[in-house]
This record gives C-alpha cells, sequence and structure tokens, in this order.
C-alpha cells in the first residue's frame, strides 16, 4: 500500500551484511530485485512526498554492514580486510544515522578501515552511532555517542543513540561496553536530561534482538530520569532493532516500541507515529526490497522510480561486481541445499559441508600423525542455501562469509571426540559466550540444527583422531578439550592447517567451497548474471 505519514517516519534497513546487490537466487517471494540504489532511490521519493505533508523521513541504518557477501569478503583475499570495497559504496547512500554491528567488530583490520583510511566513520559527520563501542586503548567511542535528527519540514528533533549488545568476543582494538553500565554513565544521563526538553522523540539504533533484555535496560535508564524531567516518563522512544535476521515488532511501554526488519537487504522497514497520541500508535510496515512492491508504496511507476542518486549508486554496486568478478559462474548444481535443513536430509547443507567438501578440500592432506581427521564446526559457520542452476563467485561468499582458518588438536581417543562434541552440543552449559552461532542459528532453526555438527561420519570410540575445528570456533572447542582432558587451556596442543595464504594449499572455511563446486558440479555452459 502507499506509505502513511505521521509526526516521526523512520524508513530502516538492518543487518544488511554486504547484501547491497540485488538477489539473483529465487530466496524470497515476491523476488528481491532491489540493491542498494533503488533503496536510495525510494527513501528520496518517501522525503519528497513527506515534505508535502509538511514532516519528514529519517532514514537509518542498524549495522552489520560487513560479512556476507563477495561486495565484502573478496577483499580477505586481495586486501586482507572485509568490507575494504563495500565502505565506500555504503557511504554513497542518504542516511540520516548508522550504527554498528558485532560483525563489523570481528577484525582489527576491518575496524582500522572503517575508523582510518577508508574514511567511512569520519564521513558521516557525526552520525555515525557507537554509544557503547569504544577504542581498547584511548577509550573514546570508535564513532559519536549521539546526534539530534532534525526535521527540515516538520522542525522535529530526535535524540539518537546507537548500541550494540554487550558482545565480549570483539577484536582487541575495541571494547563493546555493556549496556546495562553506559545508561549509567555521567555523559549518557546528561545526553538524555539536557535534550529532553528540546526533542519530541528519542530514537535508539539497538544492533540486538527486538526483545533482548538491553532494550528494557537502555529504555529503563531513559525513564528513570523522569524524577529529573517528568517528560520523560512519557517522550517517545523508539528502539530500532536487528541482528537476529527476522522481522517483528512489540510494545515496550505505551510510549515506546522496539522494531526489527528483517536482513540481507530483503526489507525496507517502515515505522511511524504521532507524537501526541495518547498512548502512542505505532504504525509499521515490512516493505519487501522489490521494484514492483516498492513503486506502490512511493506512489511511483517504473518510468518515474528512479532517481540520479540511485542510478549511480548502482552503478558503481554493478561496477564493483564485475571488477571482483562476482558473477564468475563456477558450478552448476543439480538440487538445491539448505543452510537450515535436519542433518541427515537430503538437502542438508551441513551434510555436504562435513562430508563432502570438507573432506576434499580440507581434510585431503595428511598431518603426518597417522591419525584420522575429524571436524567439528558450529553451525553459524553457514549463512545461505544452495539453488540448482549457476553457482556464482558470490555464492561462495554468502554460504560462508567468514574465511576463518583451520587448526587441529592431534591424539585425541574417540572416546574423548565423543565427550567434547556432547559439550558443545549442550545448550545449557555456561562454558560458552558464543555470539556468533546462536543469532546465525536463531530460535526457529534450533529445533533442526544442533549448536555443532561433526563429520566426516561417525567417530570410532577404539580410533585416534586429530580433531579439526576453524579459528572462531577454537576458544569453545579448546575450553571443551581443556576439561575433557583435564588441563589448562593452555596446555591443549593446538596446531595450524594450511593458514599461510601465500601458500597454494591455503585452505579457510570460505576458499574451500570455491576450490570444489567446480568439480562437484561441473557446466555445460556458463551464464554470468
Amino acid at each position: 500500500n502507499p506509505v502513511r505519514f505521521n509526526d516521526i517516519n523512520i524508513a530502516v534497513v538492518t543487518d544488511a551484511h554486504s547484501w547491497i546487490s540485488k538477489h539473483v537466487h529465487p530466496d524470497h517471494t515476491p523476488s528481491l530485485d532491489a540493491d542498494y540504489g533503488t533503496i536510495a532511490s525510494s527513501v528520496l521519493h518517501l522525503k519528497s512526498l513527506a515534505s508535502q505533508s509538511n514532516t519528514d523521513v529519517f532514514f537509518v541504518n542498524n549495522g552489520d554492514h560487513t560479512e556476507g557477501s563477495g561486495l565484502s569478503d573478496a577483499s580477505v583475499y586481495t586486501e586482507g580486510i572485509h568490507g575494504y570495497d563495500l565502505f565506500p559504496l555504503i557511504g554513497m547512500m542518504p542516511f540520516d544515522a548508522l550504527t554498528i554491528g558485532n560483525h563489523d567488530l570481528y577484525d582489527d583490520s576491518t575496524v582500522g578501515w572503517m575508523k582510518g583510511a577508508s574514511g567511512f566513520i569520519d564521513g558521516w559527520g557525526g552520525r555515525y552511532l557507537t554509544s557503547n563501542t569504544v577504542n581498547s586503548t584511548t577509550g573514546e567511542e570508535v564513532g559519536e555517542r549521539y546526534t539530534i535528527m532534525k526535521g527540515e519540514n516538520s522542525g522535529v528533533s530526535i535524540l539518537t543513540f546507537g548500541f550494540l549488545y554487550h558482545q565480549t568476543d570483539a577484536c582487541p582494538s575495541v571494547i563493546v561496553k555493556d549496556p546495562a553500565d553506559v545508561v549509567k554513565e555521567d555523559w549518557f544521563v546528561s545526553a538524555v536530561l539536557d535534550n529532553a526538553d528540546g526533542v519530541d522523540a528519542i530514537v535508539v539504533l539497538s544492533h540486538m534482538d527486538k526483545d533482548d533484555e538491553n532494550v528494557g535496560i537502555i529504555l529503563d535508564g531513559i525513564r528513570r530520569l523522569k524524577e529529573q524531567n517528568d517528560k520523560l516518563e512519557s517522550i517517545p522512544i523508539q528502539f530500532i532493532t536487528g541482528h537476529t535476521h527476522y522481522r517483528g515488532w512489540n510494545k515496550k511501554d505505551d510510549y515506546s516500541s522496539s522494531f526489527e526488519a528483517g536482513h540481507y537487504l530483503d526489507t525496507l522497514g517502515w515505522i511511524s507515529f504521532n507524537i501526541t497520541d495518547e498512548p502512542i500508535w505505532f504504525d509499521f510496515e515490512y516493505v519487501d526490497a522489490n521494484r514492483e512492491v516498492l513503486y506502490d508504496f512511493t506512489s511511483t511507476t517504473s518510468e518515474t522510480f528512479d532517481t540520479d542518486l540511485g542510478l549511480s549508486i548502482s552503478a558503481a554496486i554493478t561496477e564493483t561486481v564485475n571488477s571482483l568478478n562476482l558473477a564468475e559462474v563456477l558450478g552448476c548444481p543439480d538440487q538445491g541445499y539448505s543452510y537450515q535443513a535436519g542433518i541427515g536430509t537430503d538437502d542438508s547443507l551441513y551434510d555436504l559441508y562435513m562430508n563432502t567438501i570438507i573432506p576434499a578440500s580440507v581434510l585431503d592432506e595428511s598431518t603426518g600423525t597417522g591419525n584420522v581427521p575429524y571436524h567439528l564446526s558450529s553451525t553459524g559457520t553457514l549463512r545461505y542455501d544452495i539453488y540448482p542452476g549457476n553457482f556464482y563467485y558470490d555464492d561462495v561468499f554468502a554460504i560462508a562469509p567468514f574465511a576463518n582458518t583451520f587448526l587441529y588438536t592431534p591424539n585425541l581417543t574417540g572416546e574423548q571426540v565423543l565427550r567434547v562434541f556432547k559439550s558443545l552440543l549442550d545448550l545449557s552449559t555456561t562454558l560458552f559466550e558464543d555470539t556468533r552461532t546462536i543469532p546465525l542459528a536463531p530460535t526457529n532453526l534450533l529445533s533442526t540444527l544442533p549448536r555443532y555438527v561433526g563429520g566426516p561420519s561417525f567417530v570410532d570410540p577404539f580410533v585416534t583422531y586429530d580433531l579439526f575445528f576453524n579459528d572462531y570456533d577454537q576458544p569453545y572447542v579448546v575450553k571443551a578439550i581443556a576439561i575433557e582432558l583435564g588441563v589448562d587451556e593452555g596446555d591443549v596442543e593446538v596446531v595450524g592447517w594450511r593458514d599461510d595464504m601465500e601458500s597454494d594449499n591455503y585452505v579457510d572455511t570460505t576458499i574451500c567451497w570455491a576450490k570444489k563446486v567446480g568439480e562437484l558440479w561441473p557446466c555445460d555452459a556458463a551464464v554470468e548474471v
């Protein structure tokens, strides 16, 4: 339906994970044929329509820009950086405020590129918000603590923060502070109290699930200040949430709500409300990232939709896709495989990974120990399905974007491997704080996918193994091994495996796919996007 405006109108993109080009596989109905240029044109039309009603549209991005497609991750093999080619493209977008996501914080090189030579963070002129993410050396925020978004037409002002959940496994160059501590800090209290009388609403970009306890903590941190300014008891507070890759909304109190708008550029989120309602009624839409749908939503047609800015962004994306050879066809699968499919099913991508890809491209060389290799992997490793037809170079990064290297611990008995495996499968354990695995295998998948999978084949209790794992899983696997062996974690033997990127036999969780899909699924004729 065509858009409906209220006093405050917010367009949202979250968890794009570098899926800023259109989807080329039939992974959604209707097809997701919009790219960032399409979204930019949509927002410009929405802003123009809003001006006719003397109101405004604010366009925000809720983080996790990187790790998900070749536009982010192909540069790992050329520049050693996730996002090297991506951030200049995002920098072309007309965002009014942005925040950071956990996937933007796993590598020092990515953080350094965003903050340093690329000019990405500074280029937003104070609109890139990291209220609880700081430089581990200086203690200064990576971006800005907050900003005030101001409407050009209506004059509304919105105090805006950018929070990340309490991520404990970020790279060494940053610290993500606990939101429960930050809302008590002097700067936060002052930001709320000093600006309360001059703003009409508060928006909290919150890279966390819509029901994360930190949403309530931040809300309470603002509301408790009503004793010093009674306006804060009922000022509208809108949380823009994400991280868990689904669409959802709920009301937090009579004047606040939490809104999560999908992932992988499947959604242009829309949340809108009037500031004088008692209580506030929140209008929200999940607008499919489909051109026909966006024509309707923005009251345009195919002839009137595209803007100069949108076309320039789309052209830049296409140029980058071509320069990185992301449209190259590597193979032609004759069936589909789903990363959500249960283990043991014919279309299980994890079965294919553990029993075909890993043995053929990772375990195909001997460690020299004479032991049998066995591999354990968390089910956050794979992110996307394989579709019948063309398998593009870009699909390598969609399926496995993280480029984690492999390691192994030698000389474990089959019985020991089984007990380590069991520890890793125990979702109730308090040993692990794996902040990547659970969000990437969200609640609706846990019924079909265990926390960890193993392969190839089964473990023989009477055989001695070299136990393989990737470097993201290393802390959790090594902790489980240490408990099994009754030793300190530092005493567990860990050996790097084919991890020299300059070597011809280098392999990681991403490139292992590129090495084998052509052999698995040869094509009679390759067709580019």
